[in-house]
């Protein structure tokens, strides 16, 4: 769509009804690039966080809490639920434990917890995976391989 006509005339119109409905909140925004290609891989120089923040709300249709840098695997929790992410922008496509973007059985023993004591379930999204379905079963564990098992991808 032509730029200048989504900015000067369909916004324009847009804020007319909802001036007359008595409406507020309208917004014109400006999209970046997609993050996933036309195959379904995740584009190059997307971001942790960008990343994150959908894949959170593509599993809970919640925002997610608070903006993931990376730092840690763990990217929030919703309704007794922990979500990790395990993936780096600089080896997209390649699933290798030195990449940090495989699950594997040391990785998943050591996850952090979004508090102590938690025991509720886990959804671990990564490139690849060595764990048994058996194991994350014990574990209260599920693996979505990315970008294969991402809604919306």
């Amino acid at each position: 769509m032509d730029q200048k006509i989504a900015r000067d005339v369909t916004s324009r119109r847009i804020r007319y009804a909802l001036d007359e409905a008595g409406a507020t909140g309208f917004r014109y925004c400006t999209l970046g690039k997609p993050l996933f290609d036309e195959w379904g891989g995740v584009t190059e120089g997307v971001t942790f966080a960008d990343l994150a923040a959908f894949l959170f709300f593509s599993d809970t249709g919640s925002p997610i809490p608070a903006r993931a840098d990376g730092a840690t695997s763990l990217i929030g929790s919703f309704n007794g639920r922990a979500i990790h992410l395990l993936w780096s922008p600089d080896s997209v496509g390649v699933a290798s434990p030195a990449a940090g973007n495989m699950l594997t059985p040391e990785r998943l023993a050591g996850l952090p917890k979004p508090s102590p004591g938690f025991a509720g379930p886990v959804t671990i999204y990564a490139e690849g995976s060595t764990v048994s379905a058996e194991r994350l079963a014990v574990a209260g564990a599920s693996f979505r391989q990315i970008p294969y098992q991402v809604a919306g991808a």
